[in-house]
């Protein structure tokens, strides 16, 4: 194992530097989140086609989003909405209506959204359409997406395909809040591919504070209806909160994988220094990369076994005058996980379960250089006992972001870096991309996005040739 005497002297550091005599209180947020990309920046309404390797697990500040997602403020009573028009390279075209409404006693959202690609391959076209719709009241929240399209498999370079993946599926989640001490929710995904692969993962739990104790139950269950196979799991939970010290723990069984004990402690060192232990045990959901990735499969590999790993994070977050710090340093032991290799050599990879130790460090950064430009960064370095294919050791992107009147700008770089598939070593990648907004008061935007700028060639895996430079307008009609 790589030494990590480095990440211990910081520790310390931040330790000596934060102090333990500062004033103790709880933090305004919960650190979440799971993408190294810096989406919280993008100001394009829709994501489009681009690549960026993502590794699981990295950490974010909620509190800093200049878009927010989903429901807001109740107190903002009115409706508003946008009709959204995309053209772009590779004959992409993406469309959306969106609605949002505010009441006295409830918020809607609703979208509708199309997407069509003609590729930058043969045989790499993409169909897309979904809708998504939310209701958030005082007593309940309910949350419905469908999503239906076909991707093109284009296969790899020298051995190419000539075959395409239909897909559908749908999400439901429903709370019910009319109790705040009695929390019951539901929720559910479902996947149809090619009319032959259907599975369908349902989660029920029952939540009941009472302060300082808060106590959970539920049921986790994988169908996979096309191969007569289920797996069910359930979960006790206890945890008491005192001051700046919560925990507990989870006592989970999946079925003909055991027992496991889940820890879960959070200590609020101060107001910036956090200390959490946590557990996780689950059957992963792999699905969503099938109907993303048109170089992954699964065929027989339904049976997945469950994703096990065990990690201590500390995590600083600290707001100066003109810059927000976040720095979070997490050893953690990865008991089964899974990568993605083409262990049979037919071209499309398959999920592999690997076993390892890594300590991960998590740096992102918001500096405001004048009222008009902000300069960020945001990365993860990780540090491997031994060495992983598919994910890389280290990714970030930097880049400055604008707003002048009526004009928003991002420029930034997007790095990734040496990956490794099965003895096979990809190059480090760095892209350069560029996306302005204008706006017309309330009534009218347009913008315009370069990505890969530079044309760069480069893989996404071996085989599989990433798009080159590609340039995206969009128009959107407000109402």
């Amino acid at each position: 194992m790589k030494k990590n005497c480095p990440v211990l002297v910081l520790i310390l550091f931040l330790l000596a530097f934060n102090g333990l005599s500062q004033e103790i209180k709880l933090p305004e947020e919960r650190i979440t989140g799971k993408d190294i990309r810096i989406e919280k920046t993008r100001i394009f309404p829709l994501s489009v086609p681009s690549f960026k390797v993502t590794i699981p697990e990295i950490q974010e500040p909620e509190g800093l989003s200049t878009e927010e997602k989903g429901l807001s403020d109740k107190n903002r009573k009115g409706q508003e909405g946008y009709i959204y028009f995309s053209l772009g390279s590779y004959d992409t075209m993406q469309n959306m209506l969106s609605y949002h409404s505010v009441t006295e006693g409830a918020e809607y959202l609703f979208d509708l959204q199309t997407l069509l690609s003609g590729g930058y391959r043969n045989n790499s076209e993409r169909q897309e359409i979904g809708f998504n719709f939310q209701r958030d009241t005082s007593d309940s929240k309910l949350s419905i997406g469908l999503t239906q399209g076909s991707l093109g498999l284009p296969g790899p370079e020298g051995h190419p395909f000539n075959s395409k993946r239909d897909f559908l599926s749908f999400n439901t989640d429903f709370s019910f809040l009319k109790n705040e001490g009695f929390t019951p929710s539901i929720s559910q995904r479902f996947y149809r591919i090619d009319n032959s692969i259907e599975t369908n993962f349902i989660f029920l739990n029952l939540a009941m504070d009472k302060f300082p104790f808060r106590f959970e139950t539920g049921i986790e269950r994988q169908d996979v209806f096309s191969e007569n196979f289920s797996s069910t799991s359930f979960y006790q939970s206890i945890y008491a909160k005192q001051d700046r010290l919560s925990i507990g723990g989870t006592l989970k069984v999946i079925e003909r994988y055991g027992v496991r004990f889940l820890p879960s402690i959070t200590y609020n060192i101060n107001e910036n220094l956090t200390l959490d232990i946590t557990g996780r045990y689950r059957i992963p959901d792999l699905y969503m990369d099938i109907i993303s990735d048109e170089y992954k499969e699964l065929d027989d590999n339904y049976k997945i076994a469950p994703e096990e790993e065990y990690k201590v994070s500390l995590a600083f977050h600290k707001k100066f005058k003109e810059t927000y710090l976040h720095l979070d340093i997490s050893p953690s032991y990865i008991d089964n996980s899974y990568v993605w290799a083409d262990m049979d050599k037919n071209g499309l990879l398959e999920p592999h379960p690997v076993r390892y130790w890594q300590t991960s460090i998590n740096l992102e950064l918001h500096h405001t250089l004048t009222n008009y430009i902000r300069w960020f960064f945001k990365g993860e370095k990780k540090f491997l006992s031994e060495a992983i294919d598919y994910y890389p050791e280290e990714v970030f992107d930097t880049g400055l972001t604008g707003t002048y009147r009526n004009i928003k700008g991002k420029f930034w770089l997007s790095y990734t870096g040496e990956r490794r598939f099965s003895g096979k070593e990809l190059g480090s990648v760095p892209v350069i991309n560029a996306e302005f907004v204008f706006t017309n008061g309330k009534l009218l935007e347009w913008g315009i996005s370069i990505y890969n700028i530079t044309d760069r060639e480069y893989f996404k895996v071996p085989g599989y040739p990433a798009e080159g430079r590609s340039i995206m307008s969009f128009i959107k009609f407000l109402f």
